[in-house]
């Protein structure tokens, strides 16, 4: 029987035979000669990737604990105040070395001394209103679990959670019961992410390494979701099922402002600490107090957390957000609060400072009803941006407003975006918000005043700041 002759060479390549015996003709040999070459390079490379054999990893066992608690989820109290002195000292070193670098590239000597650091500190426990467990099978029973700090592979159960909600810790056992109970509920379950709020509303997605959808599924999470008094969420690759609702609402009382609504969506980002955050929002409201003759502008304004609160204190505002249902969700915030003198539109600070110089128009601001030239007295600027920080075209345009109020998430990049801005700006305020208890994370709050531009020489021109 005769072969192709692709077919021969393939299998005299898989049986090591040698050019000698093949007898082939010379475009053969070219041919088997591209074959031989490929088949012991790609057998190299894959010698290379493997290295020596690798050792087997052991199985993964759930560590168990008499109090239920993993480190990760532990709470004490009795160190508090000395975590909290470290975060605002490290805090403070940051802050106190950018203003001094900032300050010495300033046209004039400024001075470096710090003003009086606000504290805002959280409750001990029960602070957090959201978290996320993975989920451990032992034949029909489901445990919670969660990994310690730099352990990704040693899952540890939680039975309770002393950082979560009263709300939140209410839920769990039932729940976890609940969809162990159901066989269609918890095949390949894969974790479980709960949010409540003050009010006691509460909403629950679970996410599978399965389809899901149809009527045993829906049936079953209808009836969980009923016997606990919350809605659900189903998610799985490219599914997303409700059952009842995917969203909440959070009441929080501000000082100075008093009660806001907020509309919290499934997958959105919240403050996970509704009493920290209810301070920050109150330190905010009393640091733009008596500004109502101007306009605020605000980059990054998310769910208009920040938004609603600041309102009041502006005679307008202007916010920006890139993400399309942040920004739904910000009008729906500003609609439930009543504000009527806040416009949002869907922009990317690079985008909105373009526009802002006139560089070129936007259609997604005329769609949200803002003309930028009517918002002639634009002094002051809030932002509140990732952890990241501002990049350099947000920082130049900070650069230029009378007053900057900066809400921060990460210090390290505060103190970079502080370097540059204390140039040109004095810090007049200085807040630590800790959001984060029994964690390294600090939020913090600053206030920067543009200094008035140096009067010009005699005979020569003159300027001056807003």
């Amino acid at each position: 029987t005769t072969l192709p002759p692709r077919m021969t060479l393939t299998l005299l390549l898989m049986f090591g035979l040698k050019q000698p015996a093949l007898g082939l003709s010379l475009p053969q040999h070219r041919l088997w000669a591209g074959c031989r070459f490929a088949s012991l390079s790609m057998l190299a490379r894959r010698s290379r990737r493997r290295g020596p054999a690798a050792v087997p990893r052991p199985p993964r066992v759930l560590q168990r604990s008499d109090s239920g608690v993993p480190e990760i989820a532990a709470c004490h109290p009795e160190q508090y105040d000395k975590l909290l002195s470290s975060k605002v000292a490290s805090m403070v070193q940051l802050v106190t070395g950018a203003v001094a670098a900032g300050s010495s590239s300033a046209s004039e000597p400024q001075t470096t001394e710090l003003p009086a650091i606000e504290v805002f500190e959280s409750a001990r426990t029960n602070f957090r209103m959201r978290a996320s467990f993975q989920i451990w099978r032992e034949g029909a029973g489901l445990h919670y679990v969660m990994f310690n700090r730099g352990d990704s592979r040693t899952p540890h159960e939680v039975r309770t959670y002393p950082m979560g909600s009263p709300r939140l810790n209410e839920l769990m056992g039932p729940l976890i019961e609940g969809l162990a109970a159901s066989e269609e509920l918890r095949d390949k379950l894969n974790d479980v992410r709960l949010l409540t709020t003050s009010t006691g509303d509460a909403l629950v997605t679970v996410t599978y390494n399965r389809p899901i959808g149809g009527g045993a599924w829906e049936a079953a999470a209808r009836e969980l979701a009923e016997a606990l008094g919350v809605c659900v969420v189903g998610r799985s690759r490219k599914v997303k099922v409700v059952i009842g609702c995917e969203t909440v609402e959070e009441r929080l009382s501000v000082p100075g402002r008093g009660e806001c609504v907020y509309l919290q969506t499934e997958g959105a980002f919240t403050q996970p600490n509704a009493q920290v955050c209810s301070a920050m929002l109150g330190w905010a409201v009393d640091a733009t107090r008596g500004l109502d003759g101007s306009d605020l502008c605000e980059l990054y304004c998310g769910n208009g957390c920040f938004t609603v609160a600041l309102a009041p204190n502006f005679r307008r505002v202007v916010a920006t957000e890139i993400s399309k249902a942040s920004v739904a969700l910000a009008e729906a915030n500003l609609k439930a609060n009543g504000v009527s003198n806040t416009r949002v539109a869907r922009l990317s600070a690079e985008e909105f400072v373009e526009a802002l110089a006139g560089g070129r128009p936007f259609r997604r601001l005329d769609e949200a009803g803002v003309e930028l030239a009517s918002y002639d007295r634009l002094h002051t600027l809030f932002v509140d941006p990732p952890r990241a920080g501002l990049d350099q075209t947000s920082r130049a345009l900070a650069a230029t407003f009378a007053r900057v109020v900066y809400v921060s998430c990460n210090p390290e990049t505060l103190a970079r975006d502080l370097a540059q801005l204390s140039a040109t700006h004095t810090l007049t305020r200085l807040a630590a918000f800790d959001q984060f208890p029994y964690t390294p994370h600090l939020e913090c709050g600053v206030v920067l005043e543009r200094r008035p531009a140096r009067p010009a020489a005699a005979g020569g021109g003159g300027g001056g700041g807003a």
